[in-house]
């Protein structure tokens, strides 16, 4: 059950977020061999002068300088290894269509998720 949620300005040329999107969902199915109704995925975008880099506001998401923000949750039970992979393939992933990112992990914890109507249990599942 990953969720990424990817923050950014406006791009200073076009990128086709969706096509980035629906990228990264495939290849974290096929290699983390997750259903895709697992994997979700949010974008949203930054409002200009939004952003402070290096001490100057930024207006537009430049793919070499400020990177493109992206916080993963994932399972506390994911082992350290688990988590690299994971962030290591959504670099890669997201980096070949967006350029610089930075990712912060935070993990979800048994009895501290809610889905499908009910508190989830790793135990129970």
């Amino acid at each position: 059950m990953p969720l990424i949620a990817i923050k950014a300005l406006s791009f200073e040329t076009q990128v086709e977020i969706d096509d980035a999107l629906k990228s990264l969902s495939e290849q974290i199915a096929i290699q983390c061999e997750i259903s895709l109704e697992h994997i979700m995925i949010t974008w949203e975008w930054i409002n200009n002068d939004h952003y402070i880099h290096n001490g100057e506001v930024v207006e537009k998401q430049q793919q070499i300088t400020h990177p493109v923000l992206i916080e993963l949750t994932a399972p506390n039970y994911y082992s350290q290894q688990n988590i690299v992979f994971l962030m290591e393939l959504i670099a890669k992933d997201i980096s070949s269509n967006l350029g610089n990112i930075f990712i912060s992990f935070t993990p979800a914890y048994s009895d501290g998720v809610y889905d499908h109507g009910s508190v989830i249990n790793w135990d129970d599942s």
